[in-house]
């Protein structure tokens, strides 16, 4: 028997506490016991806590609580160490998680057991993660290592797991420091957007590199032409403001653009409200009572005589008694019955609604009077409500009011809207533009990685050969400034 089959088994697993194998004395404390009972110590332990909550001072519920959540520990380090004892190794690590989570919770001390496996653990995730994470930094491969780190964020975060945190991060920055220095020395193609590409990959990693030229695409600030019907100029302004923003954000976009952006913005808003009188009426269900006649069954008991015979004093006599038949008849009585019977309430109301309305067109020239590009945004709401102040139980009448939505609110939030949706449509144009045709050079590969997201795989494919796994990830670069 294997060390790991030996903790398993160890004498806390064997029994629960009696107080566990007790009648339930409520619904909650009886479920949270076939939990336990099913081995789901974890679950239990919650329910037990929530039994506390009601009874703090319960010595009983504590220790059951506190035996459970023990047991749950013990089982997600168990599931953690046999997930790597079975080479499942990114099981083991959300096993890991798990009882990192629940013990930081708690507060839990563990035991030297639970202790020892827990460092055993620890040193397989450090193992798995130096294959996952160390390897392709070291490699040069620091961005796809990167991403790696970044999926074991949440396990890393923990105190206990800060060292490995640490050699972890190293190691990415020791590959992007040495994938920096090797990219800054690569003959050949030096395009504008290959060169900021390596600038970015550098600067990332704390590096410094030359700053890349300005690229022939490039446009600089906008040149807004407004037009906007409905909207305070303040509102008109704020949106300006922000889809500037989304462009400055964009591929397209470098402050040493000498040519500027023109975009024209085109749009409306209404805002309608209006109400009117009415009569609303309540159906409602009234109980009334009637009279019905029904047949019932009914018995009498009916006496007649006979005569019988006895003995006394060896004589036979003879007498009359008196015996009872039951005798059953029919008859009709009166009973009090109900029906359901529906009435109707009027009552006088006011109606008031509101009307909204937005349409909005920006439209821009990013590669010349060929290929305009326009986002529209156009939405509709119309919402009414009633309001008065009666009451009428019966009818479930009660005094109301009409919520409608206030214009100022829903236009800033379909405007927010608008804003991501004209920011996708900048990257699309790039994309559009830059990304179809598949990539020749490095340069034109770079081009097309200032989309911000996965290359085509021939553009990918171009960047392979000088940076292997990372051509995947580089269009993250420009996620980042």
């Amino acid at each position: 028997m294997n060390a790991f089959s030996q903790f398993l088994l160890s004498r806390r697993f064997v029994v629960l506490l009696p107080l566990l194998l007790l009648a339930a004395c409520s619904s909650l404390r009886g479920q949270a016991n076939d939990l336990a009972k099913k081995g789901r110590f974890v679950e239990a332990a919650d329910l037990y806590e929530q039994l506390l909550r009601e009874a703090p001072n319960d010595a009983g519920l504590l220790a059951a609580r506190d035996d459970l959540r023990w047991r749950g520990l013990s089982q997600l380090l168990g599931q953690a160490r046999q997930s790597r004892f079975e080479e499942r190794d990114e099981d083991a690590e959300m096993s890991l998680e798990q009882f990192l989570t629940r013990r930081a919770r708690w507060g839990s001390k563990l035991d030297g057991a639970l202790e020892s496996s827990l460092l055993d653990e620890m040193e397989g995730t450090h193992r798995h993660l130096r294959l996952l994470i160390t390897a392709p930094a070291k490699r040069g491969d620091a961005l796809t290592a990167e991403a790696q780190l970044g999926r074991k964020r949440a396990l890393l975060a923990f105190a206990e797991m800060a060292p490995i945190r640490r050699d972890l991060e190293e190691a990415v920055q020791q590959g992007g420091r040495a994938t920096c220095e090797r990219l800054k020395a690569l003959p050949g193609d030096a395009g504008p957007h290959w060169v900021g590409l390596v600038a970015r990959y550098c600067r990332h990693y704390g590096q410094a590199a030359p700053e890349a030229p300005v690229f022939p695409e490039a446009l600089g600030v906008p040149n807004w032409h407004v037009s906007v019907v409905g909207m305070d100029d303040q509102v008109v302004t704020f949106l300006q403001e922000r889809l500037a923003r989304a462009f400055e954000s964009s591929p397209w976009f470098s402050a040493e653009a000498s040519r500027q952006a023109p975009l024209s913005l085109d749009g409306a808003f209404s805002e309608h409200a209006w109400s009117q009188p009415v009569e609303l009426t309540a159906v409602w269900t009234d109980s009334v009572p009637y009279t019905d006649h029904e047949d019932r069954k009914a018995s009498v008991e009916v006496p007649y005589t006979v005569e019988e015979t006895y003995v006394e004093k060896n004589e036979t006599k003879t007498r009359k008694v008196t015996k009872y038949q039951t005798v059953e008849y029919r008859t009709t009585v009166e009973v009090t019955r109900y029906r359901d019977e529906q009435r109707s309430f009027d009552y006088k109301a006011l109606q008031r609604g509101v009307d909204l309305r937005f349409v909005l067109v920006t439209e821009a020239l990013l590669r010349g009077a060929h290929s305009p590009l326009a986002v529209k945004g156009e939405n509709a709401l119309s919402a009414s409500g009633y309001e008065h102040d009666v009451t009428f139980a019966p009818g479930g009448v009660s005094p109301r009011r009409a919520h409608l939505p206030v214009g100022g609110a829903w236009l800033e939030s379909e405007l927010l809207g608008y804003e991501h949706i004209f920011a996708r449509k900048l990257v699309e144009g790039w994309r559009d533009a830059w990304c179809t045709a598949p990539a020749v050079t490095r340069d034109e590969a770079a081009r097309c990685a200032r989309a911000g997201v996965a290359l085509p795989d021939p553009d990918r494919a171009v960047l392979a050969d000088v940076l292997g796994e990372d051509a995947g990830q580089v269009h993250r670069l420009y996620g980042t400034p």
